[in-house]
């Protein structure tokens, strides 16, 4: 466990078994982890499509936009460290297996979401993470009308308003690419484009996807029943 407050809320999350909001709270952990890739890339490559004629004002949103959702998420949801972390603890200990055992589904999820990505993410394409991260926000709520409202900063976010500037950055790119290679606009696919796609992807096939209860597994109380 890497602070305090990451352990009382995996212990508030194990107060029970809530599929729906660990469900939830899995998808706004890979969009806490995609935030914090954004701050580990370096922006002096001129080719980057957030380069293309974006002005201050717009740079600075995301930034700030970035940061305010990644404060936010640090103090609201579990850690992808603290997830992995508690699965290798090898302590038998009553309150870990039980941990475990409840926090099974969000492990099940996050693998489950994240192979997604990795499987459609084309080898070589250039990494916008915080791009994919408004987006998979955007497509949750909008194109499939879900709610967040277990969390308000995120449910009343300014997301539409963010993936305007990302949009018209797209629409520069393809007129470049579309005039240097002699093609049609429309026909031109970026790596914005393909941020949208695979975000879009990941929510369909996520919300889809139900977390397998083990119907055979049987605590020890009621075995001892039995006997």
């Amino acid at each position: 466990m890497n602070n305090e407050g990451q352990f009382k809320l995996v212990l508030k999350q194990c107060e029970g078994i809530n599929l729906q909001k660990l469900k939830i709270d899995t998808l706004l952990l890979v969009v806490h982890t995609l935030l914090n890739d954004f701050e580990k890339l370096e922006f002096s490559d001129e080719s980057n499509p957030m380069l293309i004629k974006s002005s201050k004002s717009d740079i600075n949103l995301i930034n700030k936009s970035v940061q305010s959702l990644k404060n936010y998420l640090d103090s609201n949801i579990i850690h992808r460290d603290t997830l992995v972390n508690l699965f290798k603890n090898t302590n038998q200990s009553e309150l870990n297996n039980r941990i475990k055992r409840n926090l099974e589904p969000m492990k099940v999820y996050y693998k489950y979401i994240t192979a997604i990505f990795s499987t459609k993410l084309q080898k070589g394409s250039m990494w916008i993470p915080e791009l994919l991260a408004f987006s998979l926000i955007y497509n949750y709520k909008k194109e499939h009308g879900k709610s967040l409202n277990l969390y308000p900063v995120i449910d009343n976010f300014p997301i539409e308003t963010i993936l305007k500037i990302y949009n018209k950055n797209n629409l520069e790119l393809k007129k470049n690419i579309a005039n240097t290679d002699n093609e049609n606009t429309w026909k031109v696919k970026t790596n914005i484009d393909e941020m949208y796609d695979v975000s879009e992807l990941m929510i369909k096939k996520y919300l889809n996807y139900n977390f397998k209860i083990n119907q055979k597994r049987v605590s020890k109380t009621r075995a001892k029943k039995r006997k």
